[in-house]
C-alpha cells in the first residue's frame, strides 16, 4: 500500500501512457486489466485507473495497487 508521504511519479496513468513514461511494471498493471477482460486496451486501462484513483485513494492508485 502506498504511503501518503511517498512521492508519486505521475499524476495520470493516461497521460503517462501517452508520454511513454511508464515503467515495465506499471505497463504490466495496465496489461493485466486487458488480459482479465476488464478493459479493451491499454489506453482504456489507464483511463480506468485514473477514474479509480479519483473514486478511491488518489495516492495509492498511482502505484498500481
Amino acid at each position: 500500500m502506498a504511503q501518503v508521504h511517498e512521492r508519486h511519479e505521475f499524476n495520470s496513468w493516461a497521460l503517462a501512457l501517452e508520454a511513454d513514461a511508464l515503467t515495465l511494471p506499471q505497463l504490466a498493471v495496465l496489461q493485466e486489466l486487458v488480459d482479465e477482460g476488464r478493459v479493451a486496451d491499454l489506453k482504456t486501462a489507464a483511463q480506468f485507473l485514473d477514474w479509480q484513483g479519483e473514486a478511491l485513494d488518489g495516492v495509492e492508485h498511482l502505484y498500481g495497487h
